[in-house]
């Protein structure tokens, strides 16, 4: 069902319909901005529709939609939090032109190929692949058919997720897909923790601990750009600290910026690196990155 909520359109179905739409856009010149969510909105997804108009769009497009091809089992699909009138009031207030609330059936239709084929860089099965694995099949899945549904000029993924940006980014280039990939800054708590619909699932004394994540970050950017000590040596101290907290660390690691290839070693120049983290509150899983 397609409808209308004051200026901005929501689509659910009848694909031919934002198709057509999406295609008036573009004759009349608009640049069409697209950002895709799992719904649950917060100030981290607003500030990604303001910055995709920073960066051009004339037109945006917003997607809610809970994809269950990028949980793994025992994962919080079913109680990921869904929150579709709240949202919708949102996008109204930030003037969004439309939303894109698909069902299954729209995304994952039978006797279409459910995975994308591409050369699958190593960095699926490392950092968070490693943990979670076939989830980052899953967000390719999901992210090419949302891309080849509405055919954006430009769409933008946050910075949070950045081993999901950078594969996102070599999977449109090697399908040659027409659309601009762009990342927008973290957006955190007023105590510096990234903004996350996963934090919602965090008890008050676990809330209190999540904080340590981005802590360790900064400790660790501050020690590294001093340059006295190895980085294995300083992320291995972090690391043996947060666990000590009581946050269980997946992986504290220093990457390249551009391809998040591995480090042999480190050499003080900006912007080339990206500390990386991921830890456990219970059953809670978060992360987190600042760039060198």
């Amino acid at each position: 069902m397609n409808t209308r909520s004051n200026r901005m359109q929501i689509f659910s179905d009848n694909l031919s319909d934002l198709n057509i739409m999406v295609l008036s856009w573009k004759e009349k010149n608009e640049v069409v901005g697209f950002i895709p969510t799992m719904g649950n909105l917060h100030e981290g997804h607003l500030s990604l529709i303001r910055k995709i108009k920073e960066f051009g769009a004339t037109k945006t497009i917003v997607s809610i939609y809970v994809n269950p091809k990028q949980f793994g089992p025992g994962e919080d699909y079913a109680k990921y939090p869904r929150t579709l009138d709240g949202d919708i009031k949102l996008l109204e207030k930030v003037n969004v032109d439309c939303v894109f609330c698909p069902s299954d059936k729209e995304i994952y239709p039978p006797n279409v190929e459910s995975q994308v084929m591409i050369n699958k860089l190593d960095l699926m099965d490392e950092l968070c692949g490693k943990y979670r694995p076939g989830h980052f099949d899953g967000v390719l899945l999901v992210v090419n058919r949302l891309l080849s549904i509405i055919q954006p000029n430009i769409a933008i993924f946050g910075q949070k997720d950045y081993q999901q940006y950078v594969l996102i980014k070599n999977m449109v280039r090697q399908l040659i897909i027409p659309t601009e990939i762009l990342m927008a800054p973290i957006i955190r708590e007023n105590d510096g923790l990234a903004m996350s619909s996963r934090n919602s699932y965090l008890n008050s004394n676990q809330r209190s601990k999540a904080i340590h994540l981005y802590k360790s970050l900064i400790s660790a950017r501050k020690k590294i750009r001093e340059n006295k000590i190895d980085c294995k040596s300083i992320l291995r101290t972090e690391i043996e600290r947060l666990n000590k907290i009581g946050l269980s660390v997946d992986y504290l690691e220093i990457r390249t910026s551009d391809d998040l290839s591995s480090v042999k070693e480190y050499k003080k120049k900006n912007d080339e690196y990206v500390l990386l983290g991921a830890v456990k509150l219970g059953k809670t899983r978060l992360i987190d990155n600042i760039i060198l």
